[in-house]
């Protein structure tokens, strides 16, 4: 019997992943530009051949004995491979006209993701040349049994009415017929259809190739990870976001913020009522902060639904920072009834790995990490990251889940965080996938950018919006920005405030955590006893970051808060204080770091927005945000000293028009690599540039020694396999992270020259003696001059 995996026969393989690729093609609408029943063929043909080339008594011996010592002739996919390229052929040879000009690009996108199935896409003009493999395709060829093979092809395409015969396809090989065909069609396809594709045609190519990949990687690996225990997706229906906003109270407001609340939803729901187009599929709400984005957008996301008739699709909400996240999937939750992991999940790099399938029921750690990161649930929350880097990517883990985008409503939260260098790029991929996958896009923000062109390419759902945001006056934008100071300056500034406001919570954002670091440490020498000093950046753990978050939502209002924090807070941080003191950054995060004052409009009078230029800021500002962004943003304001908040709509959308010009003239090498299919290029691109850091591990409590203690018990468990061990450590890796930080090595260093080694990536400080919640801090400034010695500078600082 040949098998594909020990104890499983071959064929019963390939026919469970073809089944499963033609499932996801029947349930998910495409276009691509070919017939429905054409892509169900491709997609099957992929499917059920892809292994085929385990048919080889190379790869069977290999089977029987993996520990032996074994040639590359054991090796399956690319034999598979030409195999499917020969099928391809055949079957575009039955398709009308306008189809079989296509016929190349059909058989070679077949052929680049059955010999991908076990890598990354490789660029697409150099995958079909393969005059260095033709000996040992041979050599595999012959050692599959020609009865075994016809025996496999009969059964699996007997359906499809496709008539192929195994040694005529090996007599083709061997007579150079793959060479012949291959090279010739390349050259007619390269030179004389694709370079004339216009850039939408190009696009829909380069998405093409991504769903059929993220095809047939899913029902591969499903098949050998669930076995077909694949969860059901309930159908979340809007009745959960009424029950939830009828048991809050939110249809029957009582405070002047809640009426336009209830306003904007409804306005939101009515307005998608009227003037929704099945053709158009991009939209935005856009609404002041505080005002509820986030349940007018999931009630029109379950609108859009149902209207759309997208019954198996996905509600996907991205949002920029994994500090946030947390908080808008609490919202969520409680507006489906705490569901099972079928209804929602959480997924992000540290998001807990554990799926839900009944009360107090769970997958195991492989089927759970595999659900979750394939997002197998109705309604996803997850970050920009993942997203973006699902839909610019060659990478096979990342391209598992692009699939299940088709049908889908996606929800971008705060999308101005999107860099501008990106807009171009992400704007072509939006065209496309949701043209090509039936998908919508919400945009969500205060700060709409101009990705799109608004009232033609993209739907504003808030009728009359800019009457909300003249409405509001919670906040002024004091603009101090005319002449620039030192930073001590600044913050004697700020100290004569404090003292002169003793009942008023306040927030500083600075834009370097070094600079953070030195207005913490000066005001905590001054400060009187009743005032609560707070320090929250990402020199501290998530666990106590979000320890302050929490704290800061109850306040002890006998008593005055002052936060000292970088841009950390600027988007999704639901927490208020009466004023704001912020360096020069670009206009948009300014203006989100205005929504950090009088959130809920409590205050009879407008909250005070100061903006600062500080001398030791500027420089480090315009190399962290882009001088260019600095410099509009200088430019837009000009000379105007206070700004009102019902004003911010109109400087704002002044920015991002000179942003857009920007956009317009930034570097297009990213989306010509996409529209080349160079997948190579594409593979490189990362939406949060990587910074050279090294991890620490911090145990501030027993709780936190005890997490280290079982990382290094499984660790040195030596009857654990690597995979054993990456196992075990999912069960508890969210929490690990809640106490790592990750410490920038200088420029000019490899590492950090630390006096201690590290173990398994991470270096580890324990904490003693700390009296109820401490906050440690290190000292930046010793760390950039590589002292090397940094726990000389630690300061543990008692709350």
């Amino acid at each position: 019997m040949l098998e594909s995996h020990p104890g499983v026969p071959l064929i019963k393989h390939l026919k469970a992943v073809a089944s499963n690729c033609l499932e996801i093609a029947r349930k998910n609408s495409t276009d691509f530009g070919f017939s429905q029943k054409t892509k169900e063929t491709l997609v099957y043909i992929c499917g059920v051949f892809h292994d085929l080339g385990k048919a080889t008594s190379y790869f069977q011996d290999y089977l029987k004995n993996p520990e032996a010592e074994h040639s590359s002739l054991k090796n399956h996919a690319l034999p598979s491979a030409v195999f499917v390229f020969y099928v391809v052929q055949r079957f575009t040879e039955t398709l009308a006209t306008d189809e079989k000009e296509l016929g190349y690009f059909m058989a070679s996108t077949c052929f680049t993701i059955v010999k991908r199935h076990h890598g990354h896409l490789k660029d697409f003009n150099n995958e079909i040349s393969i005059e260095d493999k033709y000996d040992n395709l041979q050599k595999q060829y012959d050692a599959i049994s020609p009865v075994e093979a016809q025996n496999i092809i009969d059964k699996c395409i007997s359906e499809h009415k496709l008539s192929i015969d195994w040694n005529r396809f090996v007599s083709w090989f061997s007579s150079g017929g793959f060479k012949r065909d291959a090279n010739i069609a390349y050259l007619d396809f390269e030179l004389d259809q694709f370079d004339n594709w216009e850039m939408g045609q190009k696009s829909s190519a380069y998405f093409f190739f991504l769903w059929m990949f993220s095809t047939l990687l899913y029902s591969d690996k499903s098949d050998v990870i669930l076995a077909g225990a694949f969860p059901i997706l309930p159908l979340p229906r809007i009745r959960y976001l009424d029950e939830y906003r009828k048991k809050n109270g939110f249809n029957k407001p009582t405070s002047q913020i809640n009426q336009l609340k209830n306003e904007a939803y409804y306005s939101v729901l009515d307005r998608l009522n009227q003037k929704f187009d099945p053709k158009q599929k991009l939209y935005s709400i856009t609404l002041p902060t505080g005002l509820g984005k986030t349940l007018a957008s999931f009630g029109a996301a379950l609108m859009l639904k149902s209207m759309a008739n997208l019954k198996e699709g996905r509600i996907i909400v991205a949002i920029p920072f994994t500090s946030i996240i947390d908080q808008n999937y609490k919202v969520y939750e409680e507006v489906l009834n705490n569901p099972d992991s079928n209804m929602l999940l959480k997924h992000h790099h540290l998001a807990e790995l554990q799926y839900k399938d009944g009360e107090d029921s769970f997958r195991s750690s492989e089927e759970s990490q595999y659900l979750i990161e394939t997002w197998q649930s109705s309604v996803v929350v997850t970050t920009f990251v993942q997203l973006l880097e699902c839909l610019i990517t060659n990478d096979k883990g990342k391209l598992l889940k692009f699939h299940s985008l088709s049908n889908s409503i996606i929800l971008l939260d705060e999308v101005q965080q999107i860099p501008y260098q990106l807009w171009q790029t992400v704007r072509q991929a939006f065209f496309t996938t949701t043209e090509q996958l039936n998908c919508y896009v919400i945009l969500m923000s205060a700060t709409q950018p101009l990705i799109f062109h608004p009232g033609e390419e993209i739907k504003e759902l808030v009728a009359d919006y800019q009457k909300y945001f003249s409405f509001f006056n919670r906040t002024k934008l004091i603009n101090k920005t005319a002449k620039s100071i030192p930073l001590q300056v600044f913050i004697d500034e700020v100290l004569v405030y404090i003292k002169e406001s003793p009942n008023k919570d306040i927030l500083i954002i600075l834009n370097t955590k070094k600079t953070t670091l030195t207005c913490f440490r000066e005001l905590r020498k001054v400060l009187p006893e009743n005032t609560e000093l707070r320090y929250l950046t990402t020199l501290i753990t998530p666990y106590e970051r979000k320890k302050i978050i929490s704290e800061l939502g109850n306040r002890n209002p006998n008593k005055q808060y002052i936060i000292v924090s970088t841009q950390l807070v600027e988007a999704g941080v639901d927490i208020s204080v009466d004023t704001v003191f912020r360096t020069l950054a670009p206009l948009d995060s300014i203006i989100q770091a205005a929504g950090r004052a009088n959130r809920y409009g409590k205050k009879e009078t407008a909250s005070e927005v100061f903006l600062y230029k500080i001398d030791e800021q500027y420089p480090i500002s315009c190399r962290l945000y882009g001088k260019e962004l600095i410099l509009k943003t200088e430019l837009v304001l000009g000379d105007q000293v206070h700004i009102e908040e019902k004003e911010y709509l109109q400087i704002i959308t002044e920015y991002f028009k000179q942003i857009q010009d920007l956009s317009n003239y930034s570097d297009k090498k990213l989306i010509n690599d996409l529209l080349s299919l160079n997948f190579d290029q594409v593979g490189k691109f990362k939406l949060i540039e990587e910074v050279k850091s090294e991890s620490m591990f911090v145990a501030l409590d027993d709780n936190a020694k005890d997490v280290w203690k079982e990382f290094v018990r499984i660790n040195e468990d030596k009857d654990l396999s690597d995979l054993d061990k990456r196992k075990l450590f999912s069960k508890f890796k969210p929490k690990f992270y809640d106490y790592v930080i990750n410490i920038p090595i200088p420029y000019d260093k490899n590492c950090l020259e630390m006096p201690i080694e590290a173990y398994k990536g991470f270096y580890m400080y324990e904490c003693n003696n700390m009296d109820n919640y401490d906050i440690y801090l290190y000292d930046q400034k010793n760390l950039a001059m590589n002292e090397g010695y940094i726990y000389k500078s630690l300061a543990l600082i008692s709350f």
